[in-house]
Formats: structure tokens, C-alpha cells, sequence
């Protein structure tokens, strides 16, 4: 995990849309709690231990989940646990979650 994190501090293309290897794990493990929440927590690592613009893209590609997230139909307690994710997450990046909570 070590080396994955050091790279994406190097490479930011991890987050890119088709491309980046989030996207992959998104698109197939979007029903998954589990799988998001490692997603979310992973992405909050990334940006905890990097600079503003690392944190902006974080942020950004987080959307970009948060909206695919939006559409499943989530038990009460797994929407509850991925929005603390989210705020952990929102924290990290500087930002406020009030504009990303899964319904």
C-alpha cells in the first residue's frame, strides 16, 4: 500500500475518469460497501498527505463517486458509514460535505 500511495502523490492521473485505476475500482464495485468505503478511505489518505492542488483533484474525482454512490439503494447504516467516510473526506481536502451526502 506504501508504494501505491507514494506514487499517487507523484501522479494525480490516478483519479483521471477512464483512465485512472479509481475508476476501474468504482465502476465495478460500485454496489460494494466495502469496496467504497476502502475507496473513500483511500482517497482521504491521498489527500491528507499532499499539497492543495492533490487535494482539489481528490475532491473533484470524489464528486464524481459521491454521484454514482447517490444512485444505489443504500441501507440506512451503510449510507450512514459512507457519510462519515465523506465527511473524514471532506475534511482532509478543506472542504465542506454539506454538498456531498449520499441520500
Amino acid at each position: 500500500m506504501t508504494n501505491f500511495f507514494l506514487h499517487a502523490k507523484r501522479s494525480p492521473n490516478l483519479l483521471n475518469h477512464g483512465t485512472g485505476a479509481f475508476y476501474q475500482i468504482r465502476h465495478y464495485g460500485k454496489e460494494d460497501v466495502s469496496v467504497m468505503s476502502a475507496v473513500i478511505k483511500a482517497l482521504t489518505v491521498i489527500a491528507e498527505t499532499n499539497r492543495s492542488a492533490i487535494k482539489n483533484d481528490v475532491w473533484i474525482f470524489s464528486s464524481y463517486i459521491v454521484e454514482e454512490l447517490q444512485k444505489e439503494q443504500w441501507l440506512k447504516m451503510d449510507k450512514e458509514f459512507l457519510n462519515q467516510l465523506l465527511k473524514n473526506l471532506a475534511k482532509a481536502c478543506e472542504k465542506k460535505c454539506a454538498s456531498m451526502p449520499i441520500e
